[in-house]
């Protein structure tokens, strides 16, 4: 996906997200967010996109988040507070080179990463919206795919090095059904995403360590839904998934932090 199309994804779902924040119930509970209304649910996003923003404009330095406090008492104050934050993060994600330096969560450290970021953010925070209204919204694949080697590469080495926890053992092969290898060609696979050891995990899944070290488990699935298991919005049992080889391993490791 290129960097404008990450732009354009995080204004399009938080529009939808500014739309249900003016007519539905602020106090629904987000079953996908425990403990969140679906205020708190925008409180939590505002303040994402003011964090967020706050980065690209630090010059390389990371920014302490100091998000002003979202109005949740007043709907309407509350979908201009929630409209403006996104309106300011996407306005800078434009103006910015995509290469522009910045601290981030992790490599590359640039705008871009931020943009791809964001995006994944927004969007399954507006599935979380509309699934506590019985809505779901259904995530766009390319933008799944994306997230979901996120996790793989990014989100679990990240984890990994904060000590939030210890790197797996056991090796899973996530294949997305709907993602072919090779575009255009009915034939190919489904794209494969790997999660094993963490200095073992390849930046190139055509290496030698993901093609020979043989896979505890594969789970192959919608890149939707393997964004939705990952982020432990959906359980095993609730998608469509074909199993091969231990489904012990692969509920170990999906039982794992492996996202924030």
């Amino acid at each position: 996906m290129r960097h404008a199309d990450f732009i354009d994804m995080t204004e399009d779902a938080a529009t939808g997200f500014g739309l249900l924040l003016e007519s539905a119930d602020l106090a629904t509970p987000v079953p996908s967010c425990p403990g969140w209304s679906l205020a708190e649910l925008a409180r939590h996003l505002g303040g994402v996109h003011r964090w967020a923003h706050a980065q690209l404009l630090g010059g390389g330095q990371q920014v302490d988040r100091q998000t002003p406090d979202a109005p949740l008492a007043d709907r309407d104050a509350l979908v201009g507070w929630f409209r403006e934050g996104a309106a300011d993060l996407v306005a800078t994600l434009r103006e910015l080179p995509e290469d522009t330096p910045c601290w981030a969560l992790y490599p590359p450290a640039r705008a871009s990463t931020w943009a791809k970021r964001q995006a994944l953010e927004t969007v399954l925070h507006l599935w979380d919206a509309t699934d506590s209204l019985g809505i779901a919204v259904p995530i766009p694949s390319n933008l799944a795919a994306v997230g979901v080697a996120e996790v793989a590469e990014d989100m679990y080495p990240r984890q990994v090095a904060l000590g939030r926890m210890q790197s797996l053992e056991e090796r899973v092969e996530l294949r997305l059904r709907d993602r072919l290898e090779r575009p255009g060609d009915s034939r190919s696979f489904g794209v494969r995403v790997r999660l094993g050891p963490v200095d073992e995990a390849p930046a190139d899944p055509s290496t030698a360590a993901s093609e020979t070290t043989p896979a505890d488990a594969t789970l192959e699935v919608t890149a939707g839904d393997a964004l939705l298991v990952l982020w432990k919005r959906r359980d095993l049992s609730a998608v469509d998934a074909r199993i091969t080889g231990s489904r012990a391993v692969l509920e170990r490791v999906l039982a794992r932090p492996l996202a924030p």
